[in-house]
């Protein structure tokens, strides 16, 4: 008589019965890898230690740039919408957040969000003109209308000031229960900059990852293809739109925020150029875009001016050319372009996929 087989227990006897299902292993850690989002929140933190009190307004003089071109990226690069006139909304917002708490004496956080959806509404009057005009067309109309918001301006002097602008004579400075001192307002100015700034950047995160966002993305590809699976072309060209101007207009009440001066020289159409340079520069159609192509706009220019420093003799005359601000901005704008095409946003994607 022949023995048994031993009993197989545990894994092995659940393999052994007739159509046991293996489970599935448990999928290995991935490694922790560089994320530019942990980057950008270390500088956030370490700026108002280490900086300087100038130091720290301009960099939230960026903060503030930042907004203003996640605006335009917004409307060009998730809803295919061509706009050279966002510098227009810039001003709307700064001319309405003096006029709101200089004249009115209301407080900064009653000015501010109506001073943006007073840009929000002229964005939504802007957009009505994209439901019927799209591609060239449309850019031309937003461009021209960036051309006449200076004219415009200097004769509305109520509100503007007329040409030489007006001085914003409201108090801005800390409230007493956060126990800042006179010393330290620029901190506080910071804080809400930086406050205003994130809430934006998550509200665009949620819009581009929800069900507006991805109807926005189908109107950019094929808005026949959208239309049929039941897309509003008009409704969500429109909240596209205004939502856009209402980001660069709090922009400018944020500029106004820093600075209690506002003129329309500040709001021209050169305002506008850089900022779609900006939003291309850093990546249409992605969220960080907007950081980075304020970086490149500050980038490309010192790279223009540290070539003009070069001694190579007879060169010197040609690299001063180059080093110019114009200039030197232009062709590092032509090489950026030519060599990203996708953007640094793109070109830090394909590093990470490595």
């Amino acid at each position: 008589m022949t023995p048994a087989p031993p009993r197989k227990r545990g894994r092995a006897a659940r393999q052994a019965q007739p159509g046991a299902v293996r489970p599935p292993r448990r999928p290995p850690r991935r490694p922790i890898s560089f994320s530019p989002a942990w980057l950008c929140a270390f500088v956030l933190v370490a700026v108002p230690v280490f900086a300087s009190e100038l130091q720290l307004r301009r960099f939230t003089q960026l903060l503030v740039l930042v907004l203003a071109v996640m605006g335009v990226n917004l409307i060009t690069g998730y809803a295919g919408v061509f706009s050279l006139g966002h510098g227009v909304f810039v001003g709307i917002g700064a001319f309405a957040m003096a006029q709101l708490s200089d004249d009115y004496s209301l407080p900064l956080l009653v000015a501010l969000p109506i001073s943006s959806l007073i840009a929000g509404a002229f964005g939504v009057l802007l957009g009505l003109p994209a439901l019927r005009i799209r591609g060239v067309y449309l850019a031309l109309i937003t461009f021209g209308f960036a051309l006449a918001f200076g004219p415009i301006a200097r004769r509305l002097g109520t509100i503007t000031g007329g040409p030489t602008g007006r001085s914003v004579e409201a108090d801005f400075t800390a409230p007493g229960w956060m126990g800042l001192g006179d010393d330290q307002t620029q901190l506080y100015r910071y804080f809400v900059c930086l406050a205003v700034v994130a809430m934006f950047f998550v509200l665009m995160i949620n819009l581009v990852n929800s069900r507006v966002g991805r109807s926005v993305r189908a109107l950019r590809d094929g808005e026949l293809a959208a239309q049929v699976f039941g897309v509003n072309p008009t409704m969500t060209k429109t909240a596209v739109f205004g939502l856009s101007a209402a980001m660069a207009g709090a922009a400018g009440a944020l500029q106004v925020f820093l600075f209690p001066f506002v003129s329309h020289a500040d709001f021209d159409v050169f305002l506008s150029l850089r900022l779609y340079a900006a939003a291309v520069l850093g990546g249409l159609g992605t969220v960080v875009g907007a950081i980075y192509g304020v970086i490149a706009l500050i980038i490309v220019p010192a790279i223009g001016g540290l070539v003009a420093r070069i001694d190579l003799g007879a060169l010197n005359g040609f690299l001063s050319f180059i080093g110019s601000q114009s200039v030197g901005f232009g062709l590092g704008l032509v090489m950026l372009t030519y060599f990203a095409p996708d953007g640094v946003a793109g070109v830090v994607e394909r590093w990470r996929n490595r």
